[in-house]
């Protein structure tokens, strides 16, 4: 889903400046649907890290296994959900300038800036959330007493 979201935020960007269409949709329309892959996958994501956070929290209080877990768990959320927010915060202003654009209130390379921005932005919080997944697994491997390098 991630790449999907990544290859409809280029697609949508490049539609913005070369004005054409894609399945006859046109900017307005497809940034609506890049919208909806994008809150879907990041609040997907956010959901693995809170159910997974939940599942050592208690595997750690029925094992007996002290709090240390539970803590590293916390780690990788303050790690990930903070800046996953603000771009998710970045989007969603990004989305709303589209109809400002739209509308000739606002100018369409001031948009296409922030757009930018937030793809960037975006690309940045991707190699995060993977350095969190593998935190995130390395904390369940360890749980179980599987040894990892």
């Amino acid at each position: 889903m991630s790449v999907m979201t990544i290859l409809m935020l280029v697609l949508a960007f490049v539609q913005s400046i070369f004005h054409f269409h894609i399945f006859q949709a046109n900017h307005v329309t497809f940034i609506i649907l890049t919208c909806i892959i994008y809150s879907f996958t990041e609040t997907l994501i956010i959901f693995f890290f809170v159910g997974t956070g939940v599942s050592i929290k208690e595997y750690s209080q029925d094992h007996q296994l002290g709090n240390d877990y539970r803590q590293r768990s916390l780690a990788v959320k303050r790690k990930i959900y903070p800046p996953l927010m603000l771009n998710m915060l970045f989007m969603i202003i990004g989305f709303v300038l589209v109809g400002a654009v739209d509308t000739r209130r606002v100018p369409a390379y001031v948009y296409q800036l922030f757009f930018l921005f937030c793809m960037i932005d975006y690309i940045r919080i991707k190699i995060g959330q993977n350095e969190c997944f593998r935190d995130n697994t390395k904390i369940i491997l360890d749980m179980s007493g599987i040894k990892t390098a």
